[in-house]
């Protein structure tokens, strides 16, 4: 049953469906000129808050046929509060679907600026996310990723079952919570295609679930297939670097061991091979996959209370055991009521050594200091200033920037704000403290939170030095502090996820410049201001390293890997993506996966020296390289000391088994198989079928040395890989 409303709009109808269930909607005949039909409608629909300073805000959510398209809708539910009078019911005798604000009355003090609509054309639809609590996350193409929404009556999947009239939806395979969304013609053709059984399944005919691995397998060979006869030398590369990589860093012996199962091994390679369906122009380099430990579980402990920050104070107020107390720092943080006293310790403005008359004095010569400095620079006349080009361009700048830092927070906001006036004085005399460094945009980030803290000006002024002796490098004019983190993060995730690495170099994505700004103020805009106070005081321990930061961000890759990888974002998209997660990040979970990360790189054998030195970890001993080809086993028999040189030295789990991975290769053949596999059909694509015609010319002696060299360029390559 459904309710049909319409109303005159500039002498055009508008059509109103509203119905009970998907299936209940009946094709009705509509007028030529009407301006849309709605077809899905659910009240109470609230965005989930990112902090717990925010309030939900209620809207509702629709599906629109419009004439250019289908289009997916949320608003405000305050934005449209006067609309309804003007729908008029036709049919008041049919069964009804809609739900009515039964709160419309309490009034939203949540702010107007942190509630956006959403609209987003179907076509532009690229994922969404459906969360454990039942939300709707909305993704597009371009990376644009929509604030959590939950339904507080009504279910999602109403909406999921609507949205199947238009798209075709396939769940992720490596994300439970994510589908993918797509051309309903499209992914018809992609099943007949499937039909076609070109490539043998993992699964059975009969087992379960294969109607989601099967598409996998068949898109890839068939997007290889699509880029062969593009670009046949391009892809013919690419194929072989996976290949080779799947293959020889999975264990060959496992694909030897049953030979009657064959079909299903090639089956299980194409599935192994990442990114197969969408080869780029361009050679992709080959990961090499490194044997890291298995990720430990990491829990959390409680802020740390001022009860129980005394037992590390004597009576004299020296603080003791220091490095324990960061320990415990870094393990849960600080709560609110002490964050100021330990920021001032962390930050070096106190010492940790000295005691309550010590600290005063200290305290006391730091502040008449500090307004030396300010002194300093309010005497300097407009005459001074005027031939003084560096001083006036830096206050300039910093007028500019204090303006518009955190003016949203309490503390920042509202006009003639003596707290932004601070703000000011403090970056104006830090510029007379370190004129070399002076002021750089986004020092008044770093500064907001440490005001916000201490609320007082000299001993705001001296813990943010403290902090800028440690972050001084994100400023350097030629960005080189900077562009050396990106490297480090470069190096940390080709070891952690060589998986993800290689998608970020397939996509030019591999210079990490989406995370310029994580990095520049230590994810500042990234965090709430609660969440932001827990995560600098936990970095400034320095523990468990000095570069505990580059973890963090790793972790937040981790965790978007594959909304980043299933959706095929490219370098703009990322950025939009991760820009869209601002305010959305689970401190504490990001955490545990940061420390996670690291204990699993420093329990494991095979790091490399330039990843060790990056998170301070003791160098590796020297190994002595294993004789090459190593001697082998009692089931592979002796070596015949045909081999060749050396290969690079690797880690115990591996060396003992290349023999076998390289004998594997030998007795089935595999490289060769599918390297004259490949390069004859590269030959025929791009027309050179004479190769072969006068390979056959060419006479007995010089076939077998030219058989030599090719076996010898296939022996170097295999010993690069293994």
């Amino acid at each position: 049953m459904c309710l049909v409303i319409r109303r005159r709009h500039h002498d055009k109808w508008v059509w109103r469906v509203q119905y009970q269930a998907p299936n209940s909607l009946a094709v009705l005949p509509l007028p030529t000129d009407y301006l849309y039909l709605l077809v899905y409608e659910q009240d109470e629909v609230y965005t989930i808050p990112t902090s717990p300073d925010e309030l939900k805000v209620g809207g509702r959510l629709r599906i629109i046929e419009k004439p250019h398209g289908v289009v997916v809708e949320w608003r405000c539910a305050d934005d449209e509060a006067s609309t309804d009078s003007d729908w008029a019911v036709i049919n008041s005798a049919a069964v009804t679907f809609t739900h009515h604000n039964i709160s419309d009355s309490v009034e939203i003090s949540t702010p107007r600026r942190n509630v956006r609509p959403i609209s987003i054309e179907l076509i532009d639809l690229r994922s969404y996310r459906l969360g454990q609590d039942g939300s709707l996350v909305l993704i597009q193409r371009d990376g644009t990723t929509h604030p959590a929404l939950a339904f507080h009556s009504g279910s999602v999947l109403c909406f999921v079952e609507v949205l199947l009239r238009y798209v075709a939806v396939k769940k992720s395979e490596k994300d439970s919570n994510l589908f993918l969304v797509s051309d309903k013609k499209q992914a018809a053709q992609d099943e007949e295609l499937l039909a076609m059984n070109l490539v043998p399944s993992r699964q059975g005919p009969g087992a379960a679930g294969g109607a989601h691995s099967l598409p996998t397998t068949h898109q890839r060979v068939w997007g290889f297939f699509n880029n062969f006869k593009r670009d046949p030398y391009t892809a013919t590369a690419g194929a072989l670097s996976k290949f080779y990589d799947a293959v020889l860093y999975t264990g060959v012996e496992d694909y030897v061991r049953d030979s009657e199962s064959r079909e299903d091994d090639v089956a299980e390679i194409f599935h192994s091979l990442n990114g197969f369906e969408d080869l780029e122009p361009g050679f992709e380099l080959l990961t090499k996959k490194r044997f890291l430990n298995e990720r430990p579980q990491v829990e959390r402990l409680s802020p740390m209370t001022h009860s129980e920050f005394q037992e590390y104070v004597d009576d004299d107020g020296r603080v003791l055991e220091v490095d324990q107390l960061k320990q415990r720092i870094f393990r849960g943080g600080i709560h609110p009521n002490l964050r100021r006293e330990l920021w001032c310790y962390l930050l070096g403005h106190y010492v940790w050594n000295q005691t309550y008359i010590q600290r005063e004095d200290r305290k006391r010569e730091r502040e008449n200091l500090y307004y030396i400095m300010k002194q300093q620079w309010k005497t300097v006349t407009e005459d001074q200033e005027s031939r003084f080009g560096g001083f006036r361009d830096r206050r300039s700048l910093i007028e500019k920037d204090v303006n518009r830092t955190d003016r949203n927070h309490p503390f920042f906001e509202g006009e003639h704000n003596p707290n932004v006036t601070l703000l000011h004085d403090i970056l104006m005399t830090f510029v007379m403290y370190n004129f070399d460094l002076g002021y750089v945009q986004g020092m008044s980030d770093l500064l907001a939170p440490i005001l916000y803290v201490t609320q007082d000006e000299a001993t705001a002024f001296w813990c943010f030095v403290g902090y800028m002796d440690m972050v001084y490098r994100n400023f350097d004019m030629d960005q080189s502090g900077m562009k050396q983190q990106l490297k480090d993060m470069h190096q940390i995730v080709r070891l952690v996820d060589p998986e993800l690495m290689s998608y970020l170099e397939v996509r030019d994505s591999a210079n990490f410049y989406f995370c310029f700004r994580w990095l520049l103020v230590r994810f500042k805009r990234e965090l709430s201001y609660a969440n932001t106070l827990r995560l600098w005081e936990v970095l400034w321990t320095g523990h468990p390293c000095p570069n505990f930061h580059l973890l963090v961000a790793v972790a937040l890759l981790d965790t978007e890997k594959d909304t980043i990888m299933e959706n095929k974002f490219g370098f703009t998209e990322i950025l939009k993506h991760i820009n869209d997660i601002s305010l959305r990040i689970d401190i504490d979970g990001t955490l545990k996966k940061a420390e996670a990360i690291y204990l699993q790189v420093r329990s494991s054998p095979c790091v490399p020296d330039s990843v060790r030195t990056v998170l301070n970890l003791p160098a590796q001993e020297p190994r002595p390289s294993p004789p090459w080809p190593p001697q082998k086993n009692d089931r592979s028999g002796d070596s015949d000391g045909n081999g060749g040189g050396k290969p690079a030295s690797s880690n115990e789990d591996t060396t003992d088994t290349g023999g076998d991975v390289v004998e594997a290769l030998s007795s089935l053949g595999i490289v060769g198989v599918v390297s004259n596999m490949i390069g004859s059909a590269v030959r025929h694509l791009s027309g050179d079928d004479d190769m072969i015609d006068a390979h056959l010319e060419v006479p007995q002696q010089e076939r077998q040395q030219e058989e030599e060299r090719e076996g010898c360029f296939e022996t170097a390559l295999s010993h690069q890989f293994v």
